[in-house]
């Protein structure tokens, strides 16, 4: 899913990592972090993009017992944040982020490539989309069961 703008890969933002290696990075700096179960978080994009919502950069993390998917928003959300079923990461926390290059599996990459120095998801959007999709989830998993 990641954005192929060659506009975007030729100035990348002054936070992404340079090369080909990822980098741990502050989060609370030039952004805060939301993360979410892969699922939970894909359908969340497919909500915002059906609303004309702009998505900004989005890592996805296979690593551990269930992909993550990272998004970036506005430096200070992680303090007011509390969505059920996601963390918050702002001041204190770090998040893992990777290079320019690393836009593809196997492995951490861009999910959706930042589009901008200062292009990150709105934090209300982004918390009504992953709201919804938190639900529906709840409720194939209900019918499955019944």
């Amino acid at each position: 899913m990641s954005d192929d703008n060659p506009a975007a890969r030729a100035n990348p933002p002054r936070w992404m990592p340079i090369g080909e290696e990822p980098e741990l990075c502050s989060a609370g700096e030039w952004w805060d972090a939301v993360r979410a179960v892969e699922a939970v978080g894909q359908r969340a994009i497919e909500i915002l993009e059906e609303g004309d919502e702009p998505v900004g950069p989005v890592i996805l993390d296979h690593g551990g017992p269930e992909p993550r998917l990272y998004f970036l928003v506005p430096v200070g959300t992680a303090a007011r944040w509390e969505e059920p079923g996601t963390v918050a990461l702002g001041q204190k926390c770090h998040v893992v982020v990777p290079s320019a290059e690393s836009t593809t599996p196997p492995g951490m990459h861009w999910h959706v490539f930042p589009r901008g120095p200062r292009t990150l998801t709105r934090p209300e959007a982004l918390r009504r989309a992953l709201s919804q999709a938190r639900r529906e989830r709840r409720g194939i998993a209900e019918e499955a069961a019944s």
